[in-house]
């Protein structure tokens, strides 16, 4: 259909009248299709287009999406008019985007007579707003401000709930510089930038969060949120901006302390795993002790953490830097036995929470004492239980009352029950390291015997793993022809049984040298007796014989070989042939090798913890060694000893580490 300047006068339009803006639209097609069939001239002036841009568009194209759901409403309540009788008419606020920006109107849509195919959609331009003040009491009810901004008188009007940001009211207007004035300082940029965009009209609505100073000096701010629109309202109407803003203080503070909760939370969770972590790990005492003392307290809220130990019948205490001394210096010493609450707690077994001073009192009438040494406000008194055994127990202090939930004090439980273990392990592992190394004390020469025209020095260094002993060993042998056999090996392991195995290979190989006092043979008949013993474990070992004439005569059982210094002042790796280590192979053989020794020469025998590691390997190690004797040739021999071995602290390596130094003389 094309346009027409002025719509026919018949029965059923004439009602329109060329003064007013309407449009008629297809009443046959579903509302949202609904196409523009004609249009007023004030109308399509209104709308400013054209009017052959408006026939044939669909009427929603002319709305703004938020309008649509208005629109199609309108026409449905329209269509379901009478098509005789009285014509109805439906009504709608609605939002039409024209180039010059949004306007919002009331729109009215009716069936005009003697044409039930088409309907007359008006716009009211005098119509009352009368939705209105229902959209008011909505704002209200939603806990809201509702205000305008004029642009042209350049103020800010409350029109309905809470005063917005605290300036406006029934009786009071505000400048944007009052408004401002108050804005914190980080938001006021986005704020004047934000009202400029819809001012200006390079935006239509928008949101914004920001800080808004409290009335009264100090008050603080409030965090408000805001959504504006700018429009106008009629087509005759001035553009304004219109908003509603919310006080979302509280809101913004619960979720500030919920997510300061949650932050907490992970933090604690990750100090309690590491607390948990060092007690698996702690091997020594003070490790525990410093896991408790500088970890436990944290991880709780705490101020400090005390740690007593239960010793024979009375508490030994040691204590963080945030505990009070006197209360330490209180706790020292005292008898398990006292009717006090952390003696009572390591003798029940049972965790003490006091969530106050008072509470303290008044369950502990006889025992102020406590409270006058430390200005704490409540206690955590956890036990450390393991095997229903009395070992001791933690104090955390706060210095707020009542700081701990339940899910709090079932973990702290947990953690006593968990250092208990740790300390019994711990107390275990000593007895079981003292017992070893009373064993490899005993088992290795206390004093080297004198032997004729030799200086004789020897050293060892315990692994630092395990027991911290290990089988590496030495001994000097005076032998029946005026000589000696000086013998150095490595039994295999770093535990009570590898000690013990040292002492037996030790004895054996005594008992064989002074029968006969060939290296091949002691070696040959030591191997066989392990192998009868039928013993899961194996020794390297190097035999070196000197005869009462001064000559040497070396066997080696799968053990580093000795490095020898000549009296000239070269040192040499004696890489001879060796044979397999000890309790290995039936029938093994070892082969014998002679060397010259003369006054001023030295002999190395070392086990692989001195020369071999991780950093590098044994033939290096060998050649360090020798560099070394070469070099501090001069020196003292157990000086010269404590050069040497130094070589094992160089190697990176944990095990175990031997040395014996013959000197000729």
């Amino acid at each position: 259909m094309t346009t027409s300047p002025a719509p026919a006068q018949d029965p059923g339009r004439a009602a329109a009248g060329e003064g007013t803006a309407w449009l008629l639209v297809d009443a046959s097609a579903r509302p949202a299709e609904s196409r523009v069939l004609e249009v007023s001239r004030r109308a399509a002036r209104l709308l400013e287009r054209a009017p052959d841009e408006l026939v044939g568009a669909p009427l929603t194209a002319l709305v703004a999406e938020g309008s649509l759901n208005s629109v199609i409403a309108l026409l449905l309540e329209a269509a379901s008019f009478p098509r005789a009788g009285a014509a109805g008419k439906a009504l709608q606020p609605v939002e039409f985007t024209v180039p010059s920006g949004a306007v919002i109107c009331t729109a009215s849509a009716r069936r005009p007579r003697g044409d039930d195919g088409v309907l007359l959609v008006r716009i009211e331009e005098k119509f009352p707003q009368r939705r209105w003040e229902a959209l008011r009491l909505g704002v209200v009810l939603a806990g809201e401000s509702l205000w305008l901004y004029d642009h042209d008188a350049e103020r800010f009007r409350w029109l309905e709930g809470e005063p917005p940001f605290s300036l406006m009211g029934p009786d009071r207007d505000v400048s944007p510089e009052e408004f401002l004035a108050r804005v914190h300082p980080h938001d006021l940029d986005s704020v004047a930038a934000f009202f400029d965009s819809l001012v200006s009209g390079r935006t239509d609505s928008g949101e914004l969060l920001f800080r808004l100073r409290r009335s009264g000096e100090g008050a603080g701010y409030r965090k408000l949120h805001t959504r504006a629109r700018a429009a106008r309202f009629g087509f005759t109407g001035a553009r304004r901006i219109v908003g509603t803003t919310e006080d979302t203080t509280t809101l913004v503070e619960r979720l500030d302390a919920l997510q300061a909760a949650y932050v907490n939370e992970r933090k604690r969770g990750r100090l309690v795993g590491e607390l948990a972590s060092a007690f698996i790990s702690a091997a020594t005492e003070d490790e525990l002790t410093e896991a408790v003392l500088h970890r436990l307290a944290p991880a709780f809220g705490g101020v400090g953490t005390l740690f007593a130990y239960g010793e024979g019948g009375h508490l030994r205490v040691v204590f963080g830097d945030e505990i009070d001394q006197a209360l330490a210096k209180e706790l020292e010493g005292l008898p398990l036995s006292a009717p006090k609450p952390l003696p009572e707690a390591i003798r029940t077994g049972e965790a003490l929470f006091i969530a106050s001073r008072e509470e303290y009192r008044e369950r502990w009438p006889m025992a102020h004492s406590l409270l006058d040494a430390t200005d704490a406000e409540s206690f955590a008194m956890v036990p450390l239980r393991a095997a229903a055994r009395q070992l001791g127990a933690w104090v955390i202090t706060f210095h707020e009352p009542g700081m701990l939930t339940e899910g709090d004090r079932t973990l702290m439980r947990t953690l006593g029950t968990l250092a208990g273990q740790a300390l019994e392990r711990i107390r275990l592992q000593e007895a079981r390291v003292e017992l070893a190394r009373i064993v490899q004390r005993n088992m290795l020469p206390e004093v080297l015997p004198p032997v004729p025209g030799v200086e004789l020095t020897a050293l060892y260094h315990p692994a630092q793993t395990g027991l911290d002993v290990g089988g590496d060993w030495y001994d000097v042998v005076p032998l029946q022809d005026g000589g000696a056999a000086f013998v150095i090996g490595d039994v295999q392991g770093h535990d009570l049984h590898a000690a013990g195995l040292m002492g037996q290979v030790r004895t054996a190989l005594r008992a064989y040298a002074w029968q006969d006092p060939q290296p091949g043979t002691v070696l040959e008949r030591t191997n066989e007796l392990l192998l009868q013993m039928g013993v899961r474990a194996f020794t390297t070992c190097l035999y070196v014989r000197l005869m009462a004439d001064g000559r040497l005569c070396t066997a080696r059982a799968g053990h580093p070989p000795m490095v020898r210094l000549d009296a000239g002042g070269t040192a040499t790796v004696c890489e001879d042939e060796t044979g397999p280590p000890l309790g290995v192979l039936e029938g093994a053989r070892y082969p014998e090798h002679a060397y010259d020794f003369s006054r001023g020469g030295i002999l190395a025998l070392l086990t692989d913890g001195v020369v071999e590691g991780p950093r590098f390997t044994a033939d290096e190690g060998l050649r360090r060694v020798g560099d070394l004797l070469a070099l501090k040739a001069h020196e003292p021999l157990d000086v010269l000893a404590q050069y040497l071995m130094s070589t094992a602290g160089s190697t990176g390596h944990l095990d175990d580490s031997a040395l014996l130094l013959v000197r000729g003389m």
